[in-house]
């Protein structure tokens, strides 16, 4: 079974299940204890919604047209359309429940959503990439890229302590979660404002404690510089060139000339990357109205990195955003932000993202060894 998030359709969630006995799987699902009421209930279909007040449907299929069944409910209606349209002009029609030929009638129907797609014509196109954005015309002639994975990373570029005010865990408490998933390295990038009058000083010695008792796994001196009103860095330029990582990333004044904001630290050769690009959080503000095109082609001659953060009410590059940093040549680190061990995980939500985006693990920045990424470093 999976579920797919749906946007502007009925249902929050559409449950796609194949099974041989229809009725039975339907019967089951809307007598389940978190079901408050049923809203619709037949052998191949049933609409409930829980406690939660979320409004679930389940569509069920035989094992046979399983592949039909998934492909029409993963995706964008943008690409089902233009899916089914240059079907059409091939004498075919496609729906959820199979491939007919029109011309005869019969109905072809795929365990697979691989198997539907070859059938059709197509490389298997990942569900991320369908958004009617090229990906047709891509996995017809071979082009489609071999996406970034979650296991590609290599270590975590953004993330904070209790040496940031607002961070939860210590540095070798974070430094142990990032080796417990697997990561080689660490960029510790603690808020600058809580690092000033010789703390940042102080947190140096920390770390170089921590390495001590945790090689091979590094810990890497960062920081996350703010972006001023003023355009300026909160950093000296000499306490800048010691450190191992610099994020600079707009806090506050967002209406103010954003772009040429970013641009200055972008010229900044101490600047290793630009954190959060706009700045904005998920159903609380919009972020800044930047110029990427300039942002974008100004990082990739620079050899600036251009963050995607994690945080799942950030997402920040946005999907295209990221995209055309990528073909432009801009590596992309896919960070977290994390303020606590468990946000770690947020990498999942970034990586796919980044999926969205089209990005592979050669433009994914943090799936490389920190060695590599030193010198790739400007």
């Amino acid at each position: 079974m999976r579920k797919a998030v749906t946007a502007g359709r009925r249902a929050d969630l559409i449950h796609n299940a194949a099974a041989s006995d229809a009725p039975a799987l339907t019967a089951h699902f809307v007598s389940l204890p978190w079901v408050r009421e049923v809203v619709a209930h037949g052998d191949t279909k049933a609409t409930v919604i829980t406690h939660q007040g979320l409004r679930l449907d389940l569509r069920v299929v035989p094992p046979s047209s399983y592949g039909n069944l998934l492909q029409h409910f993963t995706g964008s209606k943008e690409h089902n359309v233009a899916l089914r349209e240059e079907a059409q002009r091939h004498g075919l029609s496609v729906s959820e429940y199979g491939v007919t030929v029109i011309e005869t009638g019969e109905v072809k129907s795929f365990r697979s959503e691989e198997e539907l797609y070859a059938f059709l014509g197509y490389a298997f196109i990942p569900p991320e990439l369908r958004e009617n954005a090229g990906e047709l015309e891509a996995a017809r002639e071979g082009r489609l890229p071999e996406l970034v994975r979650l296991d590609d990373l290599a270590g975590e570029m953004h993330c904070h302590s209790t040496w940031s005010a607002d961070g939860k865990a210590s540095i070798e408490e974070m430094a142990r979660a990032a080796r417990a998933r697997g990561y080689r390295y660490l960029c510790l990038t603690d808020h600058s404002h809580y690092l000033r009058n010789g703390r940042l000083q102080a947190q140096w010695e920390e770390i170089e404690s921590v390495n001590a008792r945790l090689k091979p796994f590094r810990v890497l001196r960062g920081i996350e510089a703010n972006i001023r009103a003023s355009g300026e860095l909160d950093v000296s330029d000499d306490e800048l060139s010691q450190l191992d990582w610099v994020v600079a990333s707009l806090h506050t004044s967002f209406d103010r000339s954003p772009t040429e904001r970013v641009l200055g630290a972008i010229d900044n050769p101490h600047v290793d990357c630009i954190g959060h690009l706009t700045g904005r959080r998920l159903s609380r503000r919009a972020g800044a109205e930047v110029d990427i095109e300039r942002i974008v082609t100004r990082a990739a001659a620079s050899g600036t990195a251009l963050e995607l953060n994690s945080q799942p009410d950030r997402l920040d590059l946005r999907d295209a955003q990221a995209r055309l940093a990528g073909e432009a040549g801009v590596l992309i680190p896919v960070t977290t932000d994390a303020h606590s061990t468990a946000a770690l995980a947020y990498a999942e939500l970034g990586i796919g993202q980044a999926r969205r985006a089209w990005l592979t693990k050669q433009q994914v920045l943090n799936t490389r060894p920190w060695r590599e990424i030193e010198r790739l470093r400007r």
